[in-house]
């Protein structure tokens, strides 16, 4: 089934910017939780899932900046993108394999 553009838009804001920020939020969440928990715990190989959570917020942000705002203007985003993801692997794998 095929939504018709004007069925994609909410009071003026695109679904998927609105989807954006809120993973955006989510992800911010998720790395105030993570400081909060490596305070409580200890544990470093809890900073490199906080750095991938922060990295994930500063991707959607840059997305998001693109695509609404363009404010990056000519800039390619498919290069740092991709850098941006490939970081986030790298930390989540740490994170998991890292023993203490």
């Amino acid at each position: 089934m095929i939504l018709s553009t004007s069925l994609l838009q909410i009071g003026g804001f695109d679904i998927s910017s609105v989807l954006d920020l809120g993973i955006m939020g989510f992800s911010l969440l998720l790395l105030g939780l993570s400081i909060l928990a490596f305070k409580n715990t200890g544990l470093k190989k809890i900073l490199y899932a906080a750095g991938a959570f922060g990295l994930f917020a500063v991707s959607l942000f840059l997305e998001y900046a693109e695509e609404s705002i363009k404010l990056l203007g000519d800039f390619d985003m498919d290069i740092l993108g991709s850098a941006i993801t490939l970081g986030i692997l790298v930390l989540f794998f740490v994170a998991i394999v890292k023993r203490r």
